[in-house]
């Protein structure tokens, strides 16, 4: 027999094998097949070696490698695997999507990305928070919602109870039970058609007192059994401003005193505001300038001088603060929200109006007191609710705040005629009577008058006080020396009495 050629290597079967062991190597490598480059680069690969002839012992030795690293592959990746797992189980803090190692996902697909988390929502039932019984309070402010009610059902009480207005003269209990009430004290206006209009109320009619005790019930009994507001509502002292805390009040009152500052062009003149006596002026008069010299306001702030300054600081006196909406000046209040437009009292307008409606300009001109709503503690003693055993008792809180500012020197004042007269009863009361501090320029020489008087009486006092103590004491003594000389008159003649008694026997 001839020789037997050897056949020629099969290219085709090496050519498998290597792509199998490829293959397994992608299934088995989690990173190798997340990249779309490495993909096609892996095929070009592929292609390139199946164009190239490959001989047995080459074949051999890639497909040898090829184990061996599959193999190696396979450890790492299942190590990986069973660590990303601890962390996923284990490890608090940790994002749950967060892809793990070693898996596969599609080509193109995005990594998730992790949301930020939502700031915990506040407990709505806090009865203890100004903040929230403020909030609430503000629902009712606006007059297509709700229209005035007796003070047994106003606004103030609905909202120590937890209660918001939700629409037109309804209120409901939001973030609680979720219960709303409408109340309705009166019927709709009518047209001239006799129809009813929608969102009205015909205040000319009277309101049934039974009706109004039974929406006072409904404001604790309109919650549902469950919920916290109909078991207590707000404290009485919910609606008090703490003017009392001179460092707090003093930076309030610099904050809106600033706020109307900014916009001082458009601000009235002093002559148009109407507001309690004492006037802004002389209240300045009794600050000192370091008052204003606060540590956020510039080194070279100065009391306030200019007309409109003055009128910015009177604004501010009476709890008012000056925002500006749509380029449009306003005056508003931060515990009633009453909101008045700075544009209506200015001196042209008030002309052009008092000619119009032939009225006095006097009229005409900005309350600043009145302009507060009727339970706003700025204006009303009973929600400000000063301490009764205080010198601030039953004071609202425009006068505490004046009282705060000027007290300082009422008190050194008091105290110098307190070191020279005896009974101030008198004294005291006159301060505690004048509720306005008027203190006009004639009242301040009347006082220094009745000073003077009460300092010639206290003279004269005190020397009647010594004489008669001299006299007083003179008596005493020689009363003392008589009593003492009887007494040893009698011991003497007594003993006298014995001796010749004795003498005798």
């Amino acid at each position: 027999m001839g020789p037997v050629e050897s056949s020629p290597p099969q290219p085709a079967l090496a050519t498998t094998k290597r792509k199998f062991y490829k293959l397994l190597d992608n299934v088995t490598a989690g990173a190798s097949t997340t990249s779309l480059a490495s993909t096609l680069r892996e095929s070009n690969v592929s292609n390139t070696s199946l164009a190239a002839p490959a001989t047995p012992e080459t074949a051999s030795k890639r497909s040898r490698l090829s184990m061996e690293a599959a193999e190696q592959q396979r450890i790492v990746s299942g190590s990986d695997r069973i660590k990303a797992l601890q962390d996923r189980l284990f490890t608090p803090g940790k994002t749950l999507d967060r892809p793990v190692v070693g898996t596969v996902r599609a080509v193109g697909a995005k990594a998730a990305v992790p949301q930020p988390s939502t700031p915990r929502k506040e407990p709505y039932y806090q009865p203890y928070s100004q903040e929230q019984f403020l909030g609430r309070l503000k629902t009712f402010a606006d007059v297509r919602k709700w229209t005035n009610k007796p003070d047994a059902i106003g606004e103030v009480q609905w909202a120590k109870r937890g209660w918001s207005c939700d629409i037109w003269n309804a209120v409901a209990c939001k973030g609680g039970c979720e219960q709303r009430v409408v109340v309705k004290l009166r019927p709709k206006r009518k047209d001239n058609e006799g129809k009813e209009i929608k969102m009205t109320e015909d205040m000319a009619l009277e309101t049934d007192e039974g009706l109004v005790e039974k929406y006072r019930e409904l404001i604790v009994d309109g919650h549902a059994e469950d919920c916290l507001w109909r078991r207590r509502g707000c404290t009485d002292d919910i609606y008090h401003i703490p003017i009392p805390n001179r460092a707090k009040s003093s930076q309030e009152l610099l904050d809106r005193y600033h706020s109307f500052k900014a916009m001082a062009d458009d601000l009235p003149i002093s002559e148009d505001l109407i507001y309690p006596d004492p006037s802004s002026s002389e209240v300045l008069e009794r600050i000192s300038p370091l008052f204003f010299r606060s540590p956020g306001s510039p080194p070279d702030e100065s009391p306030p001088s200019t007309p409109a300054e003055i009128s910015a600081f009177t604004f501010a006196l009476f709890g008012w603060s000056g925002v500006s909406e749509s380029k449009i000046a306003l005056a508003t209040c931060g515990h009633c929200f009453q909101r008045v437009g700075l544009w209506l009292y200015k001196s042209d307008r008030l002309k052009e109006m008092s000619t119009k409606l032939e009225v006095p300009i006097e009229s005409l001109r900005l309350n600043l007191l009145e302009s507060h709503r009727e339970h706003c503690p700025w204006k009303n003693p009973v929600t400000q609710g000063n301490p009764k055993d205080g010198s601030i008792k039953n004071m609202a809180a425009w006068q505490t705040l004046e009282f705060l500012l000027m007290g300082r020197r009422k008190l050194a004042e008091k105290k110098h005629v307190q070191d020279e007269s005896v009974d101030l009863s008198s004294y005291r009361g006159s301060i505690d009577s004048e509720q306005h501090f008027s203190v006009s320029a004639t009242d301040r020489s009347r006082d220094s008058k009745d000073a003077d008087s009460l300092n010639e009486k206290w003279k004269r006092f005190k020397a009647k006080l010594r004489r008669t103590t001299s006299r007083k004491s003179l008596k005493s003594t020689k009363s003392v020396k008589s009593v003492k000389s009887t007494k040893s008159g009698k011991s003497m003649g007594e003993k006298e009495d014995k001796e010749n008694a004795g003498s005798n026997d």
